[in-house]
Parts: structure tokens; sequence; C-alpha cells
């Protein structure tokens, strides 16, 4: 009982320092928590919130409210901006993500995480600065630009299915068709992007990119399209990222995690081949090269409903598979030697290979994280390695990734019959993950590097977490 009340603890320290308010429901819509991050955004305290019902200090209902909302549905609702006033007449503007809660397979309530939209505008503003002023400068000396970028020759391997990526991807940039690269994270796909752009008779324009998945939609719709000043508080005559890109290529990074709304406007831009800005009212001609990925399989996308089909089909016009560092584990110890020789000025050291143990285990390992974590474990091993050594040994290998391990650990559940304490909905979080790892657990057979793996944790965190959770 000690030991729970001292992760209780440690949650709800964890919970009242990060900066994003948080503020959580139970299966009534009755509040039981609200941290001081919510409260410096909304103005409220959370002595006059806990208990009350979301309808009693908002004025929403079932429909309105996400946090009702997504216990009606049992759907999760990520980065969705608000807007609204409280009681008091302060302004909020929020970009929001609301999740249910659930008990083994019951939703027991919902839980919110905000941050401060202004800020994120803020930060957009500071980069795209930033951004116009790199392509001001590669409009004027591309030598700069061919400095910061990959080419076809800086790509290492040859792996069959590599090399006929490598193939494609070459033919493809003598034109301006559009192209779709789906490759797992890690595979390298920004880094062919790269390479056509260079080898295409644009590279002497700019190539710009954005991470699909790293901007919430109203601010990434400012950024690729553009602003007028007054289009919302604070907007000022900007030039977006589809004009920025004029007579070079943008590249559409995870496009599969751009919300539908906004994928049927730039799928209009496509066609138009002329962009408007926020705000504005002047369609402006563009010509960028599209280049756009994702790191999930095209069909399973479409069938998800993360990406339109009929956008798919504007931007694949010329498909390019990249295959992951396990199906071209032929090419592991070239990469690994690349990577070796690419470090060891910086660091200081002179290694010149791996021991024939850790290739073993290399080859074994499915490399979940592709060639960056591949370039992360030999980086990790070469600085844990002394000066005076050359060769990469088990001992120098990031022990998160199980190789050399082969401890087991035995799963003991609690007896039908035992009684657990009320849940406060920290306890009910924390059943939660229980039940999770226990399941991790059961499905790896009690292999506790197998698990961890499943769970994309290191088997460090997993063995806390499994003290932490009273598991052995």
């Amino acid at each position: 009982m000690e030991e729970a009340n001292v992760l209780k603890e440690t949650y709800e320290i964890i919970i009242n320092s990060i900066d994003e308010g948080i503020h959580c429901i139970d299966y009534n819509g009755n509040f039981l928590l609200y941290n001081p991050a919510e409260e410096k955004i909304e103005g409220y305290k959370a002595s006059d919130i806990l208990g009350k019902h979301v309808t009693e200090i908002y004025n929403l209902d079932k429909t309105t409210s996400m946090l009702l909302n997504v216990i009606e549905t049992g759907i999760p609702i990520y980065n969705k901006r608000q807007v609204y006033f409280t009681k008091h007449g302060k302004h909020i503007d929020v970009i929001t993500s609301t999740m249910p809660l659930h008990n083994g397979n019951k939703i027991v309530g919902s839980i919110a995480i905000s941050k401060d939209f202004t800020q994120f505008r803020h930060m957009a503003e500071r980069i795209l600065d930033l951004q116009e002023k790199l392509t001001t400068k590669y409009s004027k000396t591309s030598s700069l630009q061919n400095e910061k970028l990959i080419t076809f020759d800086t790509l290492i391997g040859l792996n069959a299915l590599f090399e006929k990526s490598i193939s494609w991807a070459k033919s493809a940039s003598k034109t301006d068709s559009p192209i779709l690269l789906f490759g797992e994270t890690g595979t390298g796909k920004e880094l062919f992007a790269q390479s056509i752009h260079e080898e295409s008779k644009r590279s002497k324009g700019p190539f710009l990119a954005i991470n699909c998945a790293a901007i919430p939609e109203n601010l990434l719709e400012g950024i690729l399209f553009g602003t007028v000043k007054g289009a919302f508080t604070g907007a000022i005559n900007r030039v977006g990222l589809f004009e920025q890109a004029n007579g070079g290529t943008l590249f559409l990074d995870e496009i599969n995690s751009m919300p539908l709304t906004l994928q049927s406007k730039i799928l209009r831009v496509l066609e138009e081949k002329k962009v408007r800005r926020v705000g504005g009212n002047e369609e402006i001609l563009i010509n960028p090269r599209i280049i756009s990925s994702s790191n999930v399989l095209p069909a399973t996308a479409i069938e998800r409903g993360q990406i339109r089909a009929d956008l798919f089909y504007r931007l694949a016009v010329v498909y390019l598979f990249i295959p992951p560092l396990r199906d071209r584990i032929d090419d592991m110890v070239l990469l690994s030697n690349y990577f070796i020789q690419e470090l060891n000025s910086p660091l200081e050291k002179n290694i010149t290979g791996l021991h024939p143990e850790v290739i073993s285990a290399f080859k074994r390992y499915a490399w979940p994280g592709n060639i960056r974590q591949l370039k992360h474990t030999i980086e990790c091993a070469m600085n844990i390695i002394a000066t005076h050594e050359t060769i990469i040994s088990q001992n120098h290998i990031p022990s998160y990734l199980g190789l050399f391990d082969t401890e087991n650990i035995h799963v003991e559940l609690k007896s039908e019959g035992q009684i657990s304490p009320p849940s406060t909905i920290l306890n009910k979080i924390k059943d939660q993950e229980k039940d999770i790892v226990i399941a991790a657990l059961m499905k790896s057979r009690g292999n506790v590097a197998k698990a961890a793996e499943d769970l994309v944790l290191s088997r460090q965190l997993l063995q806390y977490r499994l003290k932490r959770l009273g598991l052995k």
C-alpha cells in the first residue's frame, strides 16, 4: 500500500509539473483532475473545478464537449483547435487532444491535454522567418544549398531491393511528376527526397520540407498556404511554403498524418496549381515539384481514413518503396562501417569494425527503428568504447536492444478473490498500464526483452515499471 501511495504521488508530481494543461473527468462527467498548467490557461482554480460537472463550468453539452463526447463514442480526438471564452470572459485559444480512459474494456472517464495555440503560432512565425531567409539565400547562392543536401552518391547500400529503389528514384528525378515515398520510420525517406531534388533540373531552386505530423491543422494550413494580415489574431502577410518552393521542391513528410480537411485543400492546390493565402482572396500561381511520404502502407492508410484516395492518386504518380533494414540486412555491415568511419573523427576514436558476435546479433535483430536506429546504436557504442579499443563488442552495445540478454521473468497474477482498494483516476491509469504490460509478457512467454520490444520500451525501463507495478 505504501508503494502504491508513492507511485500515486509520483504521478501527481509529474502531472502538476508539466507545461501542458491536463483536466480529467469520471464517467459521470465530474472533474477529477485539473493541473496548474490548466489553471494558468483558463484562469480557474482547481478548488473551484474539482467535483463539478463539465456543464457547470462550460456552456457545453455531450455533443460540443470533447471530454463528454469521447466518453460517449470511445473515439479519441487529437490536435483539435478550440477557441472559446470562459465564464470569466477570458479568451482561450488552445490545441487539445482528448482520450477516453479505460479500466479493462470499460470506459471510466476521459482526459484532455491542452497546449496554448498562441505559443504554437509564435513558434511557427519564427520558423517561417528563418525559412524565408534560407530560401532567399538558396536562390542567391545555390552552392550553399548543395553543401547541405544529400545526393544519390551518399546513399549507402548494395542490396537488390535498395538498388531498385535508387534506380526508380533517379529515373523519376528527370521529370516534374509528383512522387510518393513509402517507407517505415528511419528508412531515409527525406534523404531520398533530397537526392531526387539534387538530381533534378530544379536543383538550383529551394528544397523545403515539413513534417505534417508535427504541427496542428490550423497552424499547418497557414504555413503551407501563407497568411494575410488580419486573417486571425496576430496574423501578418506571410508567404507560405507552396510559394516559397516555386522553382524547387516541396517535401510533405508523413502526409498520412495530415487532417483530411486539409488534404482536400492540398488536392485543390495540386489540381489548379494555384494557392490562396489564409484570409485572402487572391489566387497565386505556383510551380513547386511535390514529393510526399507515408510511414504507413498507403492501402492501409486509405482504408483507415488517414489518406484521401483521390489525393493519393494525385501524389503517387510515381510510387517508390524504400525497404526496411530487416529486408536489406546484407547491407548492415556496410552501413555500420560507414557510420563508424563517419564518427571516428568527431568522437576521436579509431574503430575499425564490429566483432563477429555483434555482426551475428545485428543480423538477427529486427531493427524496428531501421537505419536511424542502427546509426544511433553505433554512435552509442563509440561513445562507450575505450580510446585504446578498436573493435565494437557486445559490451559496448546498448542493453535496451536485448541482443545478449536471455533473462526471463515469471508473471504472478493476483488471485481472483483479492479485493482491490477503491480506485482513484490515477489508480485506474496504473491498472490500465498493468494490464498492457501483463498482456505483453504473456505474449512473449515471459521474455522481458521481447516484451520491451513490443511495448517500444527499453528493457531497463520495463524492468523498472514491473517493479513499480508489483509484478515479479
